[in-house]
């Protein structure tokens, strides 16, 4: 399962929106710019990823939420 597709399972379970962080990297483990695609000034968002290896990604998306006026930033992985 896509993470896009993943995200959209728990914002339905949540009863919540979905607000995507389209990522671009040019080698693994470095993500070169993040964009966000949404609004989630004064929301409490729950980053999904599906495995934290470096935790790059999710301290990246958390710092962009932030930046974009989140209430809060919380994350979730499979594994």
């Amino acid at each position: 399962m896509g993470g896009a597709k993943r995200a959209r399972s728990y914002a339905k379970f949540l009863e919540s929106e979905v607000v995507i962080c389209y990522k671009e990297r040019k080698k693994a483990n470095n993500v070169e710019s993040m964009t966000l695609i949404g609004d989630v000034k004064d929301k409490n968002v729950v980053l999904v990823d599906d495995m934290i290896d470096t935790a790059g990604t999710l301290t990246k998306a958390a710092d962009v939420m932030m930046e974009n006026g989140a209430a809060s930033v919380r994350a979730m992985a499979t594994h």
